[in-house]
């Protein structure tokens, strides 16, 4: 490693470290994927309301051949009755007055059938332009979601390829540090989190910046040697080329 030593090795391992944990966040912290969450919840919402508003139009066109179907009777009856009144074999008055009746009737019934014919096509109407706009909204959001996943497996990619390298570098590097050093890091990590591996600079530790007794400092003047502050008891490294 150019003579490099164990310290510098570990400052650059936990550098790579730090780099990894931000890229990971990165990864899971990507807006797309929020995006294609709300989105998807978007399309269930979408999909429930395109199922009501059939079923609403499925029940209104029975009704609507109900009614029709009821029109054509009432139509018949009253063809029928017209004939009969109108046919000159009916002579007794109150008969006619009475058949009259029926006919004016069967009339006011068809006026109210018709009427409910009428409202039934225009609520299907409405309901036609209400799916016509859910279809549309789902295909555009449909669309949106696409584009999400496609732009959020590029960043991904991007993020993983960067991850990839970065941890072939700490391979890397590993192999050029102690076990026993190592072990110590990792375990902090798994400890304190973050940055566990200090650097001593006028005497301060860089982690939780309390100054380190003169005596000590002055006793630390190999850059080539791991050691620990007494405060927060991370690793303290000197920076290379350290003469204090």
């Amino acid at each position: 490693m150019n003579g490099r030593s164990g310290p510098s090795i570990l400052l650059d391992i936990q550098n790579i470290d730090l780099r990894i944990e931000e890229l990971t966040l990165t990864r899971e912290e990507l807006l797309e994927r929020e995006e294609i969450k709300q989105l998807t919840e978007r399309i269930k919402k979408l999909n429930k309301e395109l199922k009501n508003l059939n079923q609403e139009k499925h029940s209104l066109k029975l009704d609507q051949r109900r009614i029709n179907d009821e029109v054509s009777i009432l139509s018949d009856k009253i063809k029928s009755k017209e004939e009969k009144l109108y046919s000159g074999k009916i002579t007794n008055p109150k008969e006619l007055v009475g058949i009259n009746e029926e006919v004016i009737s069967l009339k006011s019934k068809m006026d109210e059938k018709e009427t409910e014919l009428l409202e039934l096509m225009e609520a299907l109407d409405e309901i036609s332009k209400n799916l016509e706009k859910k279809e549309r909204h789902l295909r555009e959001t449909l669309e949106e979601i696409k584009k999400n996943e496609l732009e959020l497996a590029r960043k991904e990619k991007e993020i993983d390829q960067e991850i990839s390298e970065s941890k072939n570098k700490r391979n890397n590097l590993v192999e050029h540090l102690d076990t026993e050093i190592l072990n110590e890091y990792e375990n902090l990590r798994k400890e304190k989190g973050g940055e566990v591996v200090a650097v001593l600079k006028d005497g301060i530790c860089s982690c939780c910046n309390m100054q380190l007794p003169s005596i000590k400092v002055d006793s630390m003047r190999d850059s080539s040697i791991f050691y620990h502050c007494d405060f927060c008891k991370r690793i303290l490294v000197l920076p290379q080329n350290n003469n204090k």
